[in-house]
């Protein structure tokens, strides 16, 4: 619009005017459209699929046991009065091993004897009173009252009998709780106190080991389960003797001590003249799995919480999820199972916001 008080413009100097101005905006444009950002590949780094031959030797030890063998505790607390055996003792059947002073129990023993012999007199009067107020209630000279209450009186003396002989029973089993003996025959290879010392009820005081068979009980690894069955035969050796003796599974625990424990297994030892309880074997074990496929430990992602593991295969500059199911770690590789082959590749770094189909860049 014309300014007040100039003169106009010429008509052919407002067409140039417009015309540079469209071009300088179009020539605007462009520059904006060139400074927009380009989209680039996800940056990656990868490892390749390999397979390893997963075959393995292993040397599991433990040291043997009696298979007869006992912890003998006292049921009831107290002072240890008196330990008859000493470590490497050898004891017979029935032989005394221990003795705690409860000055208590053999008075209450006593009281308790006394006083179920008390009943068994006063039940045995009782019988005899109600037999004869029977005979004199049928001969008409005794009433119903006196015949009934003879009853209540025999029966009462009769519960309070049962009782009493059921407190002198427990007081006895007391009394004898104060005493061990050895339920077997062997060797005494473990003492935990020594007289005048307290004993808790049901803490082991003497360990009891019988002369008998031996046995040895190793901690399998969970990738060692699929090879070990009962009554398999097993390779010992004894490495501070320098010898050797074979045995055979006979347990296996379906499941382990908690998470992350080895899984027990028994193992009886056949005879050996060089072998007691108390000696180190090692039992030899192979895992033969063969050749197996491993990546590399970084490639694995979602590893935590319930999430699929899985890996990231990249096949003509993009990236497919494989889910996984991981087994042994062998060096700074994993054992894997999944949609994988020998010498392809995975994602080992820049994990972070891959999905699947993602296009990236290998460098």
């Amino acid at each position: 619009m014309p300014v007040e008080g100039e003169p106009p413009m010429p008509f052919a100097i407002r067409i140039t005017v417009l015309l540079l101005t469209a071009l300088a905006a179009a020539c605007g444009g462009d520059a904006r459209e060139e400074a927009a950002p380009v989209a680039h590949d996800h940056p990656v780094e990868v490892g390749e699929v390999a397979a390893v031959d997963t075959d393995r030797a292993f040397a599991l030890t433990g040291v043997t046991r009696a298979a007869d063998r006992a912890q003998l505790a006292f049921q009831v607390s107290g002072r240890l009065a008196e330990r008859a055996v000493s470590l490497g003792d050898e004891v017979a059947e029935g032989d005394l091993i221990a003795r705690l002073d409860q000055p208590e129990l053999e008075p209450a023993a006593a009281a308790a004897r006394a006083q179920a012999e008390q009943l068994e007199t006063e039940l045995a009067q009782a019988e005899r009173d109600l037999d004869r107020v029977r005979r004199l209630h049928d001969q008409g000279a005794a009433t119903r009252q006196e015949l009934e209450s003879a009853q209540s009186r025999r029966d009462a003396l009769a519960a309070s009998l049962r009782r009493a002989r059921a407190e002198a029973q427990r007081s006895r089993r007391l009394l004898g709780e104060t005493r061990i003996v050895a339920p077997v025959a062997g060797t005494v290879e473990q003492v935990y106190f020594e007289p005048g010392e307290f004993v808790p009820a049901g803490q082991p005081v003497v360990g009891l080991s019988g002369g008998g068979a031996l046995e040895v009980e190793i901690g399998l690894p969970e990738t060692l389960l699929g090879e070990v069955a009962v009554g398999d035969t097993a390779r010992l050796t004894l490495p501070l003797l320098d010898g050797e003796a074979t045995g055979r599974v006979t347990e296996l625990a379906a499941a382990s001590p908690g998470p992350g424990r080895l899984f027990p297994a028994v193992i009886t030892i056949d005879a050996s003249p060089r072998l007691r309880p108390g000696v180190t074997v090692a039992w030899h074990l192979r895992s033969n799995r063969g050749e197996r496929l491993t990546v590399p430990v970084a490639a694995i992602a979602s590893t935590g919480g319930r999430s699929q593991p899985k890996v990231f295969r990249v096949d003509n500059g993009t990236v497919s999820a494989v889910p996984v199911s991981l087994g042994v770690v062998v060096g700074e590789r994993v054992v894997v199972s999944g949609d994988l082959a020998a010498g392809q590749r995975v994602v080992t770094l820049g994990l972070e916001g891959l999905v699947d189909g993602r296009a990236v860049e290998v460098r």
